[in-house]
C-alpha cells in the first residue's frame, strides 16, 4: 500500500505595539495553531486530517525584561492550569525548583517551555502512526526554540464542551472525530494517553495529565 504524504501548516499572529515589551503576560506567549493536510503528489492539499495548537512560553524572554513569571504562568486559563502542576508557586522556593531538581544530572539550557494543548486526528487517520509523526516534527521543527516540552494528556472525547452538545449541532469536524466510537470509560482512555505518550519518551514526574521532555530525549531516542 501507498504511503501517504501529509503536510503541517502553522500559523501564529500578534499586535504590533509602539510600546516595549513587558506591560501584558500575554506578550510572553506565543499561540500557534497547526492544521494537518492529505496532500496528493504534487503536494496539493486534498483533506484536512489533523489540528491542535501549541503555547510557546517565553520564560527567558519575561526573565530578561524583569517580569513576574507568575504573572507569565497566568496569562491564560490552561498554561495557569499546567503551571500549578510543573513549577514551584512558594514564595519561598524558586520557580524552577521542581523541574531542576527532575533535570538534575542533565538540566534545562533552555527555560522556553512549548506546551502542546491540543492534538485532534480525525478518525479514519488513528492508528496509522500519524500521530507519532506530528509529535516528532514538532519538536524538530523548534528544536532550538525551547528546553522543555509538555503535553496535556487529556482524552478529548471527555471534553465538557463536546460532551454537553448534541449531535446533531456538530460541526464537521467533530463528526469526522466520531467521538461516540471512541472510549467512553475516563480512567481507560486516560491510561491509554498515559502508555502512548510514555512510550514515545515523555514523563510524567508530576502529575498523570502533565507530561515532560526536553527536545534532545525525544529526538535521541528516534535515532
Amino acid at each position: 500500500m501507498k504511503e501517504l504524504d501529509f503536510i503541517i501548516k502553522y500559523s501564529f499572529s500578534n499586535f504590533l505595539k509602539d510600546c516595549p515589551v513587558g506591560e501584558d503576560p500575554t506578550e510572553f506567549v506565543n499561540e500557534i495553531d497547526f492544521e494537518v493536510y492529505l496532500t496528493d503528489e504534487t503536494g496539493h492539499l486534498q483533506e484536512q486530517v489533523g489540528k491542535g495548537k501549541i503555547s510557546q512560553i517565553l520564560f527567558s524572554l519575561a526573565m530578561d525584561c524583569g517580569f513576574p513569571l507568575s504573572d507569565v504562568m497566568d496569562a491564560t486559563h490552561s498554561i495557569c492550569q499546567m503551571s500549578g502542576i510543573l513549577f514551584e508557586w512558594d514564595q519561598d522556593k524558586d520557580f524552577w525548583d521542581k523541574i531542576d531538581i527532575y533535570f538534575e544530572y542533565q538540566p534545562l539550557e533552555n527555560y522556553d517551555v512549548f506546551f502542546l494543548e491540543t492534538l485532534e486526528i480525525i478518525a479514519k487517520y488513528r492508528g496509522k502512526g500519524l500521530g507519532e509523526k506530528i509529535i516528532n516534527n514538532l519538536i524538530e521543527r523548534f528544536y532550538s526554540s525551547c528546553g522543555l516540552w509538555v503535553l496535556k494528556a487529556f482524552p478529548m472525547q471527555h471534553d465538557i464542551a463536546i460532551k454537553n452538545e448534541k449531535e446533531e449541532n456538530w460541526s464537521d469536524w467533530n463528526r469526522k472525530m466520531e467521538y461516540p466510537k471512541m472510549e467512553l470509560d475516563f480512567e481507560k482512555s486516560q491510561y491509554q494517553l498515559f502508555n502512548y505518550y510514555k512510550k514515545r519518551g515523555f514523563q510524567n514526574p508530576f502529575d498523570m495529565e502533565y507530561f515532560i521532555a526536553r527536545p534532545f530525549d525525544i529526538i535521541n531516542k528516534n535515532e
